[in-house]
């Protein structure tokens, strides 16, 4: 075909031929060109080599920008106690201080509530923002939810996880939080962005201490950082929550009261939606809304009910057994896995008053016996026969372990510390009350001898003063003299 090379319909896009030097033509052909040959070992390391030094001239030639140590110091120093979320942005030194805190979870529930459904102020700002009450009150409630129990503030959770957790919109958290902070109920803090490369380094340092590995992708953005607060016209707003009116009751000694029956039935059995709209219980929304959790009202009139169930006072437990059960929690490491403050989180862990029930079923007078006594009483039981306490992993009931070490044993002889005490007992102590003040004795002792004493006087300083004493009596007695005259 003509304008087609070599009779096919897609021409070259390059000649076949070329023109050597020498002016002859000659044909290209692949098959005449030799095979390219693999490298051998040495020229390979040396082409690393190469490749390796133009690697460090260029790091050398555009140094990388490590963070500075201070920075990411005080960007960790400015993080909230007991964080393990992740990084949050740092709050402007005073920004703090202009924002009311609020006086509860439930009672900022309740003032926002309240503020939507009985002021004009509070539903011109749903209407400006476009957002109904109900959800208004979930938004409210999904931020209610991260926020500081004590003060209300850093809330820090991002829109994804807000929603997330209460199946809401982002569209519906950001006209919200508008409604949040026209009504001055919320105000942001710190806005979130990207973080740099300090803030970064400071995330992974974070989450590397709170999870005891580092992190496996890298933290590049932090949420914003808010503060629910309770505004002074809101709370002068909104009435104070009423009392229930206690009705006098006719109890009989025979038969239960109808109040207590009607007490026990009531706790279990859920309010009408009629009792919940009654008026009587305010703040409460005309819909209904989260009435359960946000009526100040319902709050008081259950612990009203609860003290009426639990009627009969609870006697604290003696000095002595308190003190004997914190003794032996700090010489049993059987005890330290269930009560005690964990040294990881930093929060405690279990209740005091379970191995002083502990040591009430086992008949131990902790009046004569101590703590010490008894974790000594013990560990000579365990060493005669020939019994040591058990890993922390290999225990599955420490309290019936140290139940059962305890019934073995007869508290009814003399305990170590009466041994020790014996004649030196007050009158109306009890051995444990001796063996404290003993203690407390001995450690005054030790405080008043560990003083620095001054030097001793040298004898020019002696001389001196004994001239200077000379003196005074000489100028006395002329004195005297002179007046006796």
């Amino acid at each position: 075909m003509p304008g087609t090379s070599q009779g096919s319909a897609h021409p070259e896009t390059r000649p076949t031929t070329c023109i050597s030097t020498l002016g002859v033509s000659t044909d290209i052909d692949d098959a005449d060109l030799p095979l390219p040959q693999p490298f051998t070992d040495a020229e390979w390391d040396t082409i690393v080599a190469a490749a390796v030094a133009n690697v460090a001239v260029l790091e050398a030639a555009h140094p990388q920008n490590h963070p500075d140590e201070n920075a990411v110091r005080d960007l960790l120093d400015a993080q909230p106690a007991g964080t393990r979320a992740g990084f949050s942005l740092p709050i402007p030194a005073g920004a703090c201080a202009r924002v009311p805190t609020w006086h509860s979870r439930r009672y900022w529930l309740a003032l926002c509530e309240w503020i939507v459904t009985h002021t004009e102020r509070g539903r011109t700002a749903l209407r400006r923002h476009g957002i109904a009450v109900q959800t208004f009150l979930r938004v409210c409630a999904a931020h209610a939810q991260y926020a500081e129990s004590s003060t209300g503030r850093h809330v820090c959770a991002s829109l994804a996880t807000l929603a997330s957790k209460d199946t809401l919109s982002i569209d519906q958290l950001k006209r919200g939080r508008r409604a949040l902070k026209t009504l001055d109920l919320g105000v942001e803090l710190a806005r979130g962005k990207k973080l740099n490369t300090a803030e970064r380094e400071a995330a992974a340092r974070l989450y590397t201490h709170a999870h005891g590995q580092p992190p496996s992708r890298l933290q590049v953005g932090a949420a914003s950082v808010w503060a629910l607060s309770a505004p002074v016209w809101a709370v002068e707003t909104m009435p104070a929550p009423k009392k229930p009116h206690k009705k006098p009751r006719r109890r009989t000694r025979h038969r239960p009261s109808r109040s207590a029956h009607h007490t026990e039935t009531s706790a279990s059995r859920p309010i009408s939606p009629a009792r919940r709209r009654s008026p009587s219980s305010a703040p409460q929304s005309p819909t209904g809304s989260l009435s359960m959790c946000l009526s100040v009202r319902k709050d008081h009139q259950a612990r009203t009910r609860a003290g009426e169930k639990n009627s009969t006072l609870t006697t604290p437990r003696p000095l002595a057994l308190q003190r004997a059960a914190a003794q032996l929690v700090e010489r049993i490491p059987a005890l330290r896995t269930i009560v005690g403050v964990d040294d990881a989180t930093g929060r405690r862990r279990g209740h005091i008053g379970s191995i002083c029930d502990l040591l009430l079923d086992a008949g131990i007078d902790t009046d004569r016996w101590t703590g010490v006594d008894i974790a000594h009483a013990l560990n000579h039981d365990g060493t005669t026969r020939g019994w040591t306490w058990p890993t922390t992993d290999a225990m599955t009931s420490p309290l019936r372990l140290v139940a059962y070490r305890l019934s073995r044993l007869d508290w009814s002889g003399p305990s170590p510390t009466e041994l020790k005490i014996h004649d030196r007992t007050h009158k109306g102590e009890t051995p444990t009350d001796t063996a404290h003040r003993m203690i407390k004795t001995r450690h005054r002792a030790l405080v008043a001898t560990s003083i620095p004493q001054a030097p001793p006087a040298t004898g020019q300083h002696r001389r001196a003063m004994r001239e200077q004493l000379a003196t005074d009596l000489a100028a006395k007695r002329t004195a005297a003299a002179r007046c006796a005259r």
